[in-house]
């Protein structure tokens, strides 16, 4: 999903920390290529505040503190996301297996893995949410244990649910 700059409140917004881009990981002594991508609740939410939104049938709402957490989270995937560790849980909005990790900022990232067809060591990341977490909304967070980032990658890389 390729993003345009947004002009909010006469302020120009640039995207350009949301556009697509692929890294490539050693997992289980093979170069596995990832494929990451934003979706729009990475820099929206739905309280109704901010300039209102519309994508692909979706109205939310942009998020000052949503988007300028976004601006950080390729320099975490690129220096600390094949480290970390993730939950993975059944989304009761969507169907199928998602994941959940907690960068050591507190900013939730939810997101989907999937093995394009066809492809040989090659992964699609969809980061579909993220936000700073407060104290009590963590009680809402997925539960379950956590596994590493490589393992959960290489269980996927072999068409595989965690």
């Amino acid at each position: 999903m390729q993003w345009n700059d947004l002009v909010i409140d006469g302020r120009t917004r640039s995207m350009a920390h949301l556009q697509p881009f692929e890294l490539t990981f050693e997992v289980a002594n093979q170069a596995l290529t990832i494929k990451f991508e934003f979706g729009f609740h990475t820099f929206t939410d739905d309280k109704g505040h901010g300039q209102q939104l519309f994508h692909k049938g979706e109205r939310r709402y942009f998020c000052p503190d949503r988007y300028n957490c976004s601006t950080q989270l390729r320099d975490y995937i690129e220096r600390r996301f094949i480290e970390s560790l993730a939950v993975p849980h059944n989304s009761q909005k969507k169907g199928g297996q998602r994941y959940f990790c907690m960068d050591l900022h507190e900013y939730a990232i939810f997101f989907s893995i999937t093995k394009p067809h066809g492809t040989t060591n090659y992964l699609r990341l969809h980061v579909i949410s993220a936000y700073e977490v407060a104290n009590w909304g963590r009680p809402s967070l997925p539960g379950g244990k956590p596994f590493n980032m490589r393992y959960i990658l290489k269980v996927r890389n072999e068409g595989k649910s965690v």
